[in-house]
């Protein structure tokens, strides 16, 4: 049997799918399989070693937790081995010969952080504390000046391979840095006062299996533990420096405490949460043996170390190189005003809400009341102050209220969008419509979809109303606005490339140039706008990701910019006003309804105010409410300079109806317009085969025109407003070509484009 080239290839293609991981670890090589061997190994011993720790035994080969405080401070060249000459580890007590903080560390978590939970237990705490908090941070760069930094070595095997065929990692331990500034100061933070974001996370289900199949609930104390997640980011006022902390939690909900402590390569901190959850002074060994209980079981339902990946390990190894170790003490205030009873009534009702009464809307806010971020190896120390933020439910529950009454203003906008359309129904009407006031609401509502899109497929609890205001926001973007805009351009296509002094005459060319007629299909229009659409959209959307990471000083000044530049929208529709030109309301009032609406401005009232509104209602949300979703920050300023700009353009918009388009340009300013109504010359009456009476035939209504001729004395008694003559030399009734343009801005003669009236 042969085998050809390309089923050769095919063939060793599949194999390398199949057999290159021999895994789903994401293993590349024998080098990385026996790294994560070696990793799974020492958790293996240290999670046994764990088991048999006691609240008054030590740690003892536990990495991250070999050394104590007291062991650096006494002797700065102490390595982290195990074990230490004389040192004891048979024994625990709360003090730094035993724990990686310092003695002054232990008595403020004691006496200020945990003061409450220390002295009174009668306190109610929330069982569910899933949120985003927001407050201020504090540096304690001055009390931690004498503080002893403890080194934390990184096993070696977490070193790369330094030749193509080393198979085996090196054994032992490795300290970063020689250099000990270097080492300890690769996490600076040089500002007093900042900002702080606390997002914490409930972990109540656990899969061992890949993509989270066949969860399963693991904690038996959810009662009076919980398991966290937390993302800690803090930043100066100006965003210039920024850390962001990651780790697991254990929260006490009897005492309303919270531990958080993060992991890396040099701490394997989810061993040390018994002991450091304990560390009160009361109740230490019920304590211990509960935390002890719910970190067995998050270790034994998650299969802790068969579920050990190769992305975990370089994760691991890449923030204990370069990050510090973080230790965080909180502190909430308790829910007094409930009993228990009543908490598991509001936390039913939150997440299965039946109707139960629960007064859902005076939920307090999930807030700290004392909290200290400590790292053992960096000496850092950060107080908390104000940190406050509603729970999740709640803000799920807000953002599907936002998302319902958007729903509501872009039925609206769709509602008026379409009125516009029905009234610019006819040629006349629509050319004169701005193209970019259009296409700047188009891409408004276009970023709009986009970001809705984006909503709904990252947060799920807000699919269905996501899903709704997608629907809408969809159609007002891609099909009608897509559709008013395909009309606009085709429309003005003559218009490409003339001077706006021609555009000011009404006359598409001059008398003396050729005729150019463009007659561009609206499949090709349609086509060749789309393309121009989408790519704006994409470098629009592009560039608010890339302003999204500048210093937040620039970033604001962009905001404002932005939204000045795309709340201008009427500026185009009134300098197309201006050059299309449109009568007061005085000369056209004697006309009738349908020149009217064909001489007068080409927008619906309705649709300019009710647009207007309809915009700003999201600005006023953000910047004049200080309770917003997304915390932005106010400016009242800012707002009522928008409302005024939005107001001016109204209001011109207003004048130009009134007055006239052109009323504000001085006379001399203003090239004379092209008339229809105008005599003619007898040799180009003759031309138009012009019978004995110096009549000619109307090519509408095949009636004859009698026409003021300028070298016939008899024929000037003939009122020149019952006659049109258009700038390719046909002459028609005035009523006749009204009612004709109404629907085609082209000669019925000769198809040459004709100016509006």
């Amino acid at each position: 049997m042969e085998i050809d080239v390309n089923t050769l290839v095919f063939i060793t293609i599949i194999l390398y799918i199949f057999y290159s991981t021999p895994s789903n670890e994401g293993i590349t090589s024998e080098y990385e399989y026996n790294q994560l061997s070696l990793l799974k190994n020492q958790f293996s011993i240290e999670y046994n070693n764990f088991m048999n720790l006691t609240y008054d035994s030590n740690f003892k080969n536990i990495t991250g937790f070999k050394l104590s405080y007291a062991d650096a401070a006494n002797d700065p060249n102490t390595t982290a081995t195990y074990p230490l000459d004389g040192k004891d580890y048979n024994s625990w007590y709360a003090n730094e010969n035993y724990m990686l903080l310092p003695d002054s560390i232990i008595n403020i978590i004691n006496d200020q952080v945990w003061s409450r939970s220390n002295s009174d237990l009668s306190n109610v705490f929330p069982a569910n504390i899933s949120t985003t908090m927001y407050g201020s941070i504090i540096n304690d760069a001055n009390s931690t000046e004498h503080l002893t930094k403890i080194k934390m070595p990184i096993p070696k095997f977490y070193n790369n391979a330094e030749h193509l065929g080393d198979i085996n990692p090196p054994i032992g331990d490795d300290y970063v840095e020689d250099d000990e500034d270097a080492y300890f100061h690769k996490e600076n933070v040089t500002f007093t006062k900042g900002e702080v974001t606390i997002s914490l996370t409930h972990v109540d289900k656990l899969s061992s299996k890949p993509k989270g199949r066949d969860e399963k609930y693991f904690n038996t104390q959810s009662d009076k533990w919980k398991f966290l997640e937390t993302v800690i980011v803090f930043n100066d006022a100006n965003e210039n420096e920024q850390r962001t902390i990651r780790g697991k939690a254990i929260y006490d909900i009897q005492r309303g405490r919270i531990v958080s402590l993060t992991q890396s390569a040099k701490f394997h901190s989810i061993f040390a949460f018994p002991h450091y959850s304990s560390m009160a002074k009361t109740e230490k060994e019920n304590i211990f043996k509960d935390v002890k209980q719910l970190v067995s079981e998050y270790w034994e339902t998650l299969d802790f170390v068969e579920t050990l990946k190769a992305t975990d390990f370089e994760e691991w190894g890449t923030s204990g190189e370069s990050l510090c170790e973080y230790m965080v003490f909180l502190q909430l205030e308790p829910w007094n005003q409930y009993t228990k009873e009543q908490l598991k009534i509001i936390d039913h009702e939150l997440k299965w809400p039946t109707g139960l009464p629960a007064n859902i809307s005076s939920i307090p806010p999930i807030r700290i009341e004392s909290g200290l971020i400590y790292s053992p190896d960096c000496g850092l120390k950060f107080h908390l102050d104000n940190v406050e933020g509603v729970r999740e439910e709640i803000k799920i529950s807000s953002a599907r209220t936002l998302l319902l009454f958007l729903f509501f203003l872009e039925a609206v906008q769709l509602y008026l969008l379409l009125k516009q359309m029905q009234f610019t129904n006819t040629p006349s009407s629509i050319n004169r419509v701005s193209f970019y006031t259009l296409a700047l609401l188009q891409l408004i509502d276009a970023t709009l979809t986009t970001v809705i899109l984006i909503l709904a497929i990252a947060v799920r609890p807000i699919f269905i109303a996501s899903m709704l205001c997608l629907l809408l926001s969809f159609s007002l973007a891609y099909v009608f606005g897509i559709r008013y805009l395909v009309t606009v351009t085709s429309s003005q296509v003559n218009e490409q490339n003339v001077g706006i002094m021609t555009l000011l005459r009404r006359v598409i060319r001059e008398e003396n140039e050729e005729r150019t007629v463009i007659t561009e299909d609206l499949s090709t229009i349609s086509s060749g706008l789309l393309g121009k659409i989408y790519f704006s959209l994409l470098a629009f959307m592009m560039f608010l990701i890339i302003a999204s990471s500048w210093p937040k000083n620039i970033r604001k000044i962009v905001e404002y910019v932005i939204l000045f530049i795309t709340n201008s929208y009427w500026v185009p529709q009134i300098f197309r006003n201006t050059i299309k030109g449109i009568s007061p309301l005085s000369a056209r009032s004697n006309q009738n309804i349908s020149m009217q609406r064909q001489n007068g401005i080409p927008l619906l009232w309705k649709y300019i105010v009710g647009t207007s509104v309809i915009r700003l209602l999201p600005i006023y949300y953000f910047f004049a409410n200080p309770s917003n979703i997304l915390r932005h920050h106010t400016d009242l300023k800012f707002v009522t300079i928008l409302t005024l700009w939005l107001s001016i353009q109204i209001l011109l918009l207003y004048s130009q109806d009134y007055f006239g388009s052109r009323w504000f340009l001085p006379k001399h300013a203003i090239p004379d317009g092209y008339s229809y109504h105008k005599p003619v010359l007898s040799q180009e009456l003759l031309e138009h085969g012009a019978s004995e009476n110096h009549t000619v035939d109307c090519a509408i209504c095949m009636s004859e025109v009698p026409v003021y001729v300028k070298d016939i004395p008899e024929t000037h008694a003939v009122d020149q407003q019952s006659y049109m003559v258009t700038p390719c030399n046909h002459i028609f009734h005035t009523a006749c070509l009204e009612n004709w343009m109404g629907y085609k801005l082209q000669c019925p003669v000769c198809r040459a484009p004709l100016p509006p009236l």
